[in-house]
């Protein structure tokens, strides 16, 4: 019995250290390679979309709307959590329509054919971090200036390529999953070092819908808790080099929405006033909590989804002036 006893409290100290100790963060420090011109661009898009296998569905791969030449300004679009690129279509043909060339990057492990996919497990926030600057640099040869503009997940690749990026000239954070909404606050970095140290975990968006999730057809029903510590990795390393160093972009933007149980905003608000600290103007807009939005403002299908009230805004906003 004292064996017992001895062992529970040698796994229990074990346990508490493993949350409480501080864990290094990953480096994730950029790599910039801008392509120096429109023809090298498209050799390296064309590079990056000859990677996608035919395991991507055939509306989730990387996708490039472009006039033919450079233009004046390049969007690059980064999609959610489980998504992918079809999410934002619907913004990426208008402003292509607006005379600018738009990238719409598939996020490495998302936008698989086999939607009960297990590849979200195999989540890293460095290899997040390599692919945003390898879609940065593809943009640099697109456009004279670049705005990099993600949701979610994207959010969070948008946040970091703004801070550590200086050929990012606008950079537009939505609902950015830098804090998630069921550990808050001090809770965060426990529950982060959590889903690191136990094995990877599959959640349901909606427990009971489980695969019949309603919304987009090409969303993953479940998310992996390895997939939320990686971004949240990406996060907390953005939020310490905002408060010892001014971002590298030109133009920053926080939109969050009112009332969103996905995230915690006021992990984006501790960005937004780090970025001012540096005396840095950052441009914050809220949607309202009483137009119960969905945290995805993006995607016309999601449940909940309002693209006639969030479209005029988000268009705005990415555009800037």
């Amino acid at each position: 019995m004292r064996r017992l006893v001895l062992i529970a409290g040698i796994i229990g100290v074990v346990a508490v250290a493993l949350l409480v100790w501080p864990r290094a963060s990953p480096p994730l420090r950029p790599h910039p390679d801008p392509a120096a011109h429109y023809a090298e661009a498209l050799v390296r898009f064309d590079m990056l979309r000859a990677e996608e296998g035919q395991e991507v569905s055939a509306e989730c791969g990387t996708r490039l709307l472009t006039h033919g030449h450079r233009t004046g300004r390049a969007i690059v679009l980064l999609h959610g959590l489980t998504n992918c690129p079809a999410q934002f279509d619907s913004l990426a043909r208008v402003f292509f329509a607006s005379g600018m060339n738009v990238l719409v990057p598939r996020l490495p492990q998302h936008g698989l054919a086999d939607r009960m996919t297990e590849a979200l497990a195999r989540s890293d926030a460095a290899e997040m971090c390599a692919f945003t600057d390898r879609v940065v640099d593809i943009a640099c040869g697109l456009g004279d200036g670049v705005t990099i503009a993600g949701l979610s997940t994207g959010g969070v690749l948008a946040a970091w390529a703004g801070q550590e990026r200086r050929e990012v000239d606008r950079a537009v954070l939505i609902a950015p999953l830098l804090g998630i909404g069921y550990a808050r606050g001090p809770l965060m970095p426990p529950a982060v070092r959590l889903m690191h140290v136990l094995p990877n975990a599959f959640v349901w968006w909606d427990a009971k819908a489980k695969e019949q999730l309603g919304g987009p057809k090409h969303v993953y029903p479940r998310f992996a808790t390895r997939a939320i510590a990686a971004s949240l990795d990406v996060g907390m390393v953005t939020l310490s080099r905002a408060g010892r160093s001014a971002p590298a972009c030109r133009e920053r933007v926080m939109v969050t929405v009112g009332g969103d149980k996905a995230v915690d905003n006021a992990r984006c608000a501790e960005l937004v006033d780090l970025w001012r600290r540096e005396g840095r103007h950052v441009t914050a807009y809220e949607f309202p909590a009483d137009l119960r939005l969905n945290h995805d403002v993006v995607d016309p299908e999601q449940v909940g989804g309002n693209p006639t009230v969030t479209y005029p805004v988000l268009i705005r906003l990415i555009v800037g002036t």
